[in-house]
C-alpha cells in the first residue's frame, strides 16, 4: 500500500478519490483549510473510513506546509485535485491565480524537495475555447488552447509549468482535464446544476437546470478513479490528457432523472442555453497511457448518485 498527499480531499474529485483509497488500505494525507468539511464525506463514506483520513489543516499557498507534510509524512505519491471553481476565480482573480497557480507551484516544489517524481494533477478542458474556435467547431487533446476565462488560463499556466519542471528538474507529471462531472459532492462550479437537480428530485422539489445542449457527462467516481489510475501508473515526461465520455443531452439527463425518481416526473426542466464548448473528439490517449478507463453508464451513475442522496435524507 502507498501513502497519499491528495490536496481538495474535501471537493468532488477529491472526496471520490480519498474513499476509493481509503478503501484499497492505502494511507492519507488530506491537505485542506477546513479539516471539518470532511464531514461531507458522510454522504460516500462511513464514519470509520474518515477517521482513516489524516487531515492537515491548512492549503496549497502555504509552500513550506506543503514541504513539510510531504517530506515528513513518507509521501510515495501526490494527488493534487485543490482548486478555485471558474465563479471564483471570476469573481476574485487574485486570489484565484494564487491558488490555482501559485499553489500547484507550491506542489510541485514539495515534491521536487522530498525526491518524489511524478505529480499527478486536474487540469480542466476549460483550457479550450468556444466552438466558433475551432474547425467543425469539434476539438481533441492537441487541439490549440484558447481559454475564455481566468479559470482556464491559470489552468493553461500550470499545464506548460508542469512541462518546464519535468524538464528542468525532472519531476514528471500526469494531468486530466475532466469535462462535466456530475454525483454526489458535485456542490459547486458553472456546470453543477445538474447534480443539484437529482439532489432536488430525491426531496421532491422541483429545479431548472441552468444550461441545456448536449456534453460530455462523467461520473465522478469514474472520474477519480483516472486519477488514481495515473498516479500507480510509472511514466517519465510531462503529459495531458482529456478524460473521454459519453455526449448526452440534457433531455437524457432529465430522462435518467426520471427513472431514478420516478416521482419526479415534470418537476425537473432546465433553461434552453447550450453551453459554450465544442464538440469533443475521444482519442483514447488517456486510456493508451493508464490502461482502461471505467464509463458508468448515465442512467446507472444517476442511479447511484440517486440512492447516495436517498440515504443521506434518511
Amino acid at each position: 500500500m502507498s501513502v497519499y498527499f491528495v490536496t481538495g480531499a474535501s471537493g468532488c474529485i477529491g472526496g471520490w478519490a480519498v474513499k476509493q483509497l481509503v478503501e484499497s488500505g492505502h494511507h492519507v494525507f488530506a491537505l485542506t483549510p477546513h479539516p471539518e468539511k470532511l464531514e461531507k464525506l458522510r454522504l460516500i463514506m462511513k464514519r470509520p473510513d474518515i477517521a482513516k483520513i489524516i487531515p492537515i489543516p491548512g492549503d496549497i499557498t502555504n509552500p513550506d506546509l506543503c514541504k513539510l507534510v510531504v517530506s515528513l509524512g513518507g509521501v510515495e505519491k501526490i494527488l493534487h485535485l485543490a482548486a478555485l471553481q471558474m465563479p471564483f476565480c471570476k469573481a476574485n482573480p487574485s486570489l484565484g491565480a494564487r491558488v490555482n497557480v501559485e499553489g500547484t507551484i507550491n506542489i510541485f516544489e514539495a515534491a521536487r524537495a522530498a525526491g518524489i517524481k511524478k505529480v499527478v494533477y486536474a487540469s480542466s478542458t476549460a483550457v479550450y475555447g468556444n466552438s466558433a474556435d475551432y474547425p467543425g467547431g469539434e476539438f481533441s487533446h492537441d487541439s490549440p488552447l484558447i481559454p475564455r476565462s481566468f479559470y482556464g488560463v491559470y489552468k493553461q499556466d500550470n499545464e506548460w509549468a508542469a512541462k518546464v519542471y519535468f524538464e528542468e528538474t525532472g519531476v514528471s507529471s500526469i494531468a486530466i482535464r475532466p469535462f462535466v462531472v456530475y454525483g454526489p459532492l458535485r456542490d459547486q462550479g458553472m456546470t453543477s446544476t445538474p447534480t443539484a437537480a437529482i439532489k432536488a428530485a430525491v426531496r421532491g422539489e422541483a429545479y431548472e437546470i441552468s444550461y441545456g445542449g448536449t456534453a460530455e457527462f462523467q461520473f465522478a467516481r469514474d472520474v477519480a478513479q483516472a486519477f488514481i489510475a495515473a498516479a500507480e501508473k510509472e511514466y517519465t515526461g510531462a503529459v495531458v490528457y482529456n478524460l473521454g465520455g459519453g455526449t448526452v443531452s440534457m433531455e437524457q439527463i432529465i430522462a435518467a432523472i426520471e427513472k431514478a425518481v420516478p416521482e419526479a416526473k415534470g418537476r425537473i426542466t432546465f433553461k434552453n442555453t447550450p453551453l459554450p464548448f465544442p464538440r469533443h473528439r475521444d482519442t483514447g490517449e488517456l486510456a493508451k497511457l493508464v490502461g482502461p478507463v471505467c464509463q458508468t453508464p448515465l442512467e446507472e451513475g444517476i442511479r447511484i448518485s440517486a440512492e447516495y442522496f436517498r440515504t443521506a435524507l434518511a
